[in-house]
């Protein structure tokens, strides 16, 4: 499995606190079948630099304690009037330096702004992959916004967590129908730390392959995630409509 959403940098954000934290998250993933992980820590504007010494120290560290885990630069970037500018400045990170930017919104809104930076996002040349959308209060009110944000070309990234109950019901039937309609492009685990919302991501390749299919599972956790680190073009899909 490829995890495309996680926050395992150490003392960057709300996720892994230490560097034992963040080796402890790594060795929990390779545990689980995850062989590689892009870090995307919580941004908003230039931490470029920050960014990129976290990843290299990381990286030197799982090296040295002979953990098994390749490590992808990234960002959870929080989308404003300033994504595009930065993205194009290279103050804010794709997923792995492709097409394909990781973008999250505010829990609570009305879905008018975030559809606006979304468009912007697009017509700059990038794909962005949202960002757990099952967790929006808005997008649950409104499910239409997920068909307009696949016309325009959107891609939804659902969190394991969703799928498996830890934010609450409706979090969970919507991470569900996202996955079960074909709207869902990549399951991820957005992991915080060693202890909860961990990246351990074999209940729900079991889940996915169990609820949907072997290879519905393969596709979220694998093949579509390899696709965004290669920055190679998605199949086309055509979900149900919501």
């Amino acid at each position: 499995m490829i995890d495309l959403h996680s926050h395992i940098l150490p003392g960057l954000d709300d996720g892994a606190q230490s560097l034992a934290e963040a080796l402890d998250m790594a060795r929990i993933a390779v545990d689980s079948g995850v062989r590689a992980m892009v870090a995307t820590p919580h941004c908003m504007e230039d931490r470029a630099i920050e960014v990129w010494s976290a990843v290299q120290l990381l990286r030197n560290a799982l090296e040295e304690m002979n953990i098994p885990l390749r490590l992808f630069m990234g960002m959870e970037i929080f989308g404003t009037d300033d994504t595009v500018r930065l993205l194009r400045e290279g103050k804010l990170f794709t997923l792995n330096n492709s097409r394909y930017p990781l973008i999250e919104f505010s829990f609570r809104s009305s879905g008018d702004a975030e559809t606006d930076i979304l468009r912007d996002v697009i017509r700059a040349g990038y794909r962005p992959l949202v960002a757990h959308p099952e967790r929006y209060d808005y997008v649950r009110e409104d499910p239409e916004l997920i068909n307009e944000w696949k016309r325009m070309g959107c891609l939804f990234q659902v969190n394991r967590g969703s799928l498996m109950g830890r934010f609450g019901n409706g979090p969970r039937q919507m991470a569900g129908a996202l996955v079960e309609r074909g709207f869902a492009t990549v399951v991820a685990s957005d992991a915080h730390s060693a202890r909860m919302r961990t990246p351990w991501m074999g209940d729900v390749l079991e889940l996915i392959a169990e609820r949907i299919s072997p290879t519905a599972a393969e596709f979220l956790l694998l093949r579509n995630p390899v696709s965004i680190i290669k920055n190679e073009d998605l199949p086309p899909v055509e979900p149900e409509w919501f």
